[in-house]
């Protein structure tokens, strides 16, 4: 009998033709953070096809909890792009005004709770235009100027909805629930917060994330799984207070703020690199 593991690689491996596709479209239509748009409505119907129980909107995030979101005109802009560039016309709307991301849950009885988290944005960076390029030569570069996936999250989507579909066909030999988070605004460290604070971690038993990746020494191209020491951020806020004092009298009691303030920014720059390389196991092709 085949074990859970062959069943896995078997069902991923027949599923190539139609990830390479998906992360190629993504690829090609990248979005910034709040902005994911296009992006989240196809998420939103690939997993609704599937049958899950789909979350969009702003079920998905925490409304004065959405960080650095963008402005409304830059908003709107991004709602119309993505009505020209093939959003899906019954789950766009939920995504308006930067209500971006999707939530997809897989319940299957008893048992713990998991959550995937998968990120959707892209990066203000602008892709090579070189013919050499491989999405150039094969038509599946940025069709958004000055906007690319330089980060790998175009894989991520892909891959989630790919973990998806796995699930769905093993579900029966699943127990517990399965929470896929298609996380949007990840880079800046701004879209998980409004996701936490709108209670989608509460009562899960475990979070799982990946990342595509790679090293300078690794040969390319080579994929590896595995865990190690991949490095993150956090974001929280400084106030700096200071005393204001008059040049011409008693300017010793100033307390300058600024200066301060400069005095960390310059100090902070002193703190990378002092922690572990991930180790070269996690690069294994």
């Amino acid at each position: 009998m085949e074990t859970l593991q062959q069943t896995i690689i078997r069902a991923a491996e027949a599923m190539q033709e139609e990830l390479t596709a998906r992360r190629r479209d993504f690829h090609a239509y990248p979005e910034l953070g709040w902005c994911e748009m296009r992006t989240s409505s196809l998420i939103a119907r690939r997993l609704t096809e599937l049958g899950y129980e789909v979350l969009t909107g702003p079920a998905v995030c925490r409304d004065e909890a959405r960080m650095g979101l963008p402005d409304r005109q830059t908003l709107e802009q991004a709602y119309r792009q993505a009505e020209q560039q093939g959003a899906d016309p019954e789950f766009l709307p939920a995504a308006r005004g930067g209500f971006t991301g999707v939530i997809g849950i897989l319940r299957c009885g008893e048992g713990p709770t998991a959550a995937l988290r998968f990120d959707i944005d892209a990066l203000p960076v602008s892709e090579c235009p070189d013919g050499e390029h491989r999405p150039t030569r094969e038509g599946f570069a940025s069709r958004s100027a000055g906007v690319m996936h330089a980060c790998g999250h175009d894989g991520h989507a892909a891959i989630g909805l790919g973990t998806a579909e796995l699930l769905m066909r093993l579900r029966d030999r699943l127990h517990g629930t399965v929470k896929l988070i298609f996380q949007p605004a990840e880079e800046g460290v701004r879209g998980a917060k409004s996701i936490v604070e709108a209670g989608h971690l509460d009562g899960v038993d475990y979070v799982l994330g990946g990342h595509m990746g790679g090293a300078p020494d690794t040969p390319a191209p080579s994929i590896g799984v595995g865990s190690g020491n991949t490095l993150a951020t956090t974001k929280f806020d400084v106030c700096f207070q200071g005393k204001p004092a008059h040049a011409g009298f008693c300017p010793e009691l100033g307390k300058n703020a600024m200066l301060a303030a400069a005095a960390a920014v310059l100090n902070l720059y002193a703190s990378p690199g002092t922690g572990p390389r991930p180790p070269r196991s996690m690069w294994a092709s």
